[in-house]
């Protein structure tokens, strides 16, 4: 069987994908690896400022009030029902 141009070119590119991949995965497993175009930035040194205390100011703890139980409120008496008249009056 004949190598024709399109078989060339499948073959190529299926190893540039692999190649794409492997690449892809490699500065994903490791992102300072040389390979990788956008490399993280380098961390400045971090610096230690003097502060005027030793110790951290802490706030006295605040008062939380105490809930109130307050006594269930006794049932109501209900109103007696009353006849309700219903008049439709035609709107002008």
């Amino acid at each position: 069987m004949k190598l024709t141009f399109w078989d060339i070119l499948t073959i190529a590119v299926l190893i540039a994908t692999t190649v794409v991949i492997v690449a892809v995965m490699v500065i994903f497993a490791n992102p300072d690896s040389p390979i990788n175009p956008f490399p993280y930035p380098t961390l400045p040194a971090t610096i230690m400022v003097p502060t005027n205390t030793a110790t951290l100011v802490s706030l006295p703890p605040t008062w939380t009030p105490v809930p109130r139980i307050e006594a269930t409120p006794r049932p109501t008496s209900t109103l007696v029902p009353t006849a309700t008249t219903f008049v439709i009056t035609p709107t002008p």
